[in-house]
């Protein structure tokens, strides 16, 4: 349901891990008429320097394979360089394993990643034409992708933030706030999401959603959001809601497949298994989020709390089936 903004939709219990052969949920944009431009780096204003964080849309292209769009999820720190989160599949063909660690048989050298920095729209309501400022990423640094048995739970990658693009980076979620901290999906609890969906991230009012957790495992979680082909790779957070409105707490999880025949139910990456992958990369993990001084080893970069006002969320609760999962990349094709 719509309530202020906001997408909300809530769910009974349902399983934790998705056991079923999955489709990944990247959107395929390589036929849209494409009217953005890309800014040199050295023109970035000040002005522009919310723009590269939780949330941001991603077109990504991947040589022989397509343009496909994706969406952000945290920022990433090793050391001194910044990486933008999104889904491993976002960065990879459909057939490849992952760019390093086990099974590593593709070579990310040539995929080129823009992130809109602001005037940013597409889909069906702009006439599948996609619009806004963008700026080029640089090198994808790591990538994994679920293997055709469906093996929720490891799918991520980052792609470095060159150092000119430092000014623009936004360590918070838009809408919700934070995260302030690593966290897991539990059951019953609320979780805030912002992605840039067909249909229901097309424009701003239904980009921010809320729902309902199901549970995690130490590598994947579940849960009931509003989601699409185009959300894949964006954060969801465990949120609070109270008198001051709704407001993102911690980082649980990235947002990777749909649930087939589910009724909205949504599955992804946890926010501990992603930083234990990033180490196939020499990315050494942590197991704290960002603090001083901790300059060696992967870790989340966290925000500001920042609650959002809206009404009051109905609790409308329903029973589902699980079926087969897909993901966020192919199951639109434009």
């Amino acid at each position: 349901m719509l309530r202020s903004g906001i997408v909300c939709t809530l769910i009974a219990l349902v399983p934790a891990v998705a056991s079923a052969a999955g489709v990944r949920a990247r959107l395929d944009v390589t036929g849209w008429v494409n009217a953005t431009r890309t800014i040199p780096a050295q023109l970035v204003t000040p002005a522009m320097a919310q723009n590269i964080g939780p949330g941001s849309h991603l077109l990504i292209t991947i040589p022989d394979a397509g343009t496909f769009g994706c969406t952000a999820n945290f920022i990433w720190a090793s050391g001194n360089s910044r990486y933008l989160g999104a889904a491993g599949h976002c960065f990879l063909p459909a057939a490849a394993v992952a760019t390093h660690g086990p099974g590593a048989d593709y070579n990310a050298s040539g995929v080129v990643v823009q992130v809109c920095v602001s005037n940013c729209s597409f889909g069906g309501e702009t006439g599948f034409t996609v619009t806004g400022d963008l700026v080029q990423l640089g090198a994808v640094a790591y990538a994994r992708q679920t293997g055709a048995s469906g093996d929720v739970g490891n799918d991520f990658g980052v792609v470095t933030i060159p150092t000119a693009l430092a000014p623009m980076i936004r360590a918070s979620m838009p809408v919700f706030g934070g995260p302030t901290s690593v966290d897991t999906v539990t059951q019953g609890e609320l979780v805030c999401h912002y992605g840039n969906g067909v249909i229901v991230g097309e424009t701003f009012v239904t980009m921010a959603r809320v729902g309902v957790g199901a549970g995690s495992t130490s590598t994947s979680w579940s849960g009931v959001l509003a989601a699409a082909p185009g959300d894949s790779g964006s954060a969801v957070e465990t949120c609070d809601s109270g008198l001051t409105g709704i407001t993102g707490r911690g980082a649980a999880g990235i947002l990777t497949h749909l649930g087939v025949g589910t009724g909205g139910v949504v599955f992804g990456t946890t926010t501990a298994r992603a930083i234990a992958m990033a180490s196939e990369a020499g990315l050494k993990a942590c197991a704290t989020p960002v603090t001083a001084g901790l300059k060696a080893c992967v870790r989340l970069v966290v925000g500001v709390a920042q609650p959002f006002r809206a009404a009051v969320i109905e609790n409308r609760y329903r029973s589902v089936e699980i079926g087969g999962v897909r993901s966020l990349r192919n199951s639109a094709r434009y």
